[in-house]
């Protein structure tokens, strides 16, 4: 189930008030365009002045139309402000990596829903997911573009964006530039004392936690961390992500899946193991539930632990990936974390 429970929502909220029609107000105009360049991969990209922007150096650009919208996005809500965003990241092309397998891991919502074609990019080619949909009112449509390419073997570069109730043809002429304006990332110098510099000015994650909530449970995360839209599973219900300022690949993500039809949690864990360098699982328990865990190597330089559990007809994952250069400071607090979490 892609997204399902979502749509399910859009229809019934469509049906509800499409007599009543939707008005509010106007998307954020965009006044002029600068350009951001990232300082450690080089990747570079035009983007409104206007608009709320913030960054996660060597891996992530993020620019909002509205204080408002980085809450609507994570939810994808129905209602709220016309809002639009543009969203650059930096994906690593370790083993098993390659542009198809980023195609596949963006799309979010039902496949049919995304028509993807060949592009060029930056010089090189690439590809283009166009899709959109209407989003509680029939017709108020939700539209995004997603372009993917690598400029070299090691980095890829995905440029997501999104905009709310038809608001995407107000910036089409803008968005145009945007894209034209791309520069790709490239892996960085071997010998970059920048990258150490501006790596230890955001703050390791912090020991007291605050206590997020999503479908079916509650976790404690670092309260100087955010809630970001890192991806998911294809076959995942939701997924929730939270990572801090200082670095892009040490992250806690859950996410949620359909067991209605599978009870078998061992066997739910060997049939995913694959997908974590075939890791041998270990018994153990999460929120008072009996669980599996495995340890596996997402990157030469980062370490990663997932959790398996089931509650009702919902198999829950967690996934911690962190640093292997700064484990003391990230590990001790993850794992906090995952103690924290407790089923609703």
């Amino acid at each position: 189930m892609k997204f399902t429970k979502l749509l399910m929502l859009m229809a019934i909220t469509s049906i509800l008030f499409i007599s009543c029609g939707k008005s509010g107000p106007d998307p954020v105009a965009i006044e002029s365009l600068d350009t951001y360049t990232d300082n450690v991969t080089g990747f570079s990209i035009k983007f409104p002045k206007n608009w709320i922007k913030s960054s996660v150096p060597g891996g992530r650009f993020v620019v909002f139309s509205h204080e408002s919208a980085k809450k609507r996005f994570s939810k994808y809500d129905p209602e709220g402000f016309p809002s639009a965003k543009i969203d650059v990241m930096v994906a690593d092309l370790t083993t098993g990596v390659t542009i198809d397998s980023l195609v596949a891991k963006a799309k979010m919502f039902d496949a049919s829903m995304y028509e993807v074609a060949d592009t060029q990019i930056d010089g090189v080619q690439g590809k283009k997911l166009v899709y959109s949909f209407p989003l509680g009112f029939e017709d108020n449509i939700f539209n995004g573009m997603i372009f993917i390419a690598a400029k070299d073997t090691a980095k890829a570069t995905i440029i997501t964006i999104e905009a709310f109730d038809n608001s995407f043809e107000t910036y089409k002429a803008s968005f145009d530039e945007i894209i034209a304006s791309i520069k790709l990332a490239k892996a960085p110098e071997v010998k970059a004392p920048e990258v150490i510099t501006i790596t230890e000015e955001a703050p390791p994650p912090s020991q007291t936690l605050d206590m997020r909530t999503g479908d079916g449970f509650i976790i404690g995360v670092p309260d100087n961390f955010k809630a970001e839209n890192i991806g998911k599973a294809s076959n995942a219900l939701r997924a929730w992500s939270f990572l801090g300022a200082r670095r892009g690949d040490s992250f806690i993500k859950i996410e949620t899946f359909d067991a209605s039809k599978q009870k078998d949690l061992k066997k739910i864990v060997d049939e995913n193991r694959a997908s974590f360098q075939n890791a041998s699982p270990r018994q153990t328990t999460l929120g008072g539930q009996s669980a599996y865990v495995l340890d596996y190597k997402p990157a030469a330089s980062v370490k990663g632990r997932v959790w398996f559990a089931m509650k009702g007809d919902k198999m829950f994952r967690i996934t911690l990936n962190w640093f292997t250069g700064e484990e003391k400071d990230f590990l001790p607090v993850f794992e906090k974390s995952v103690a924290s979490f407790k089923f609703q």
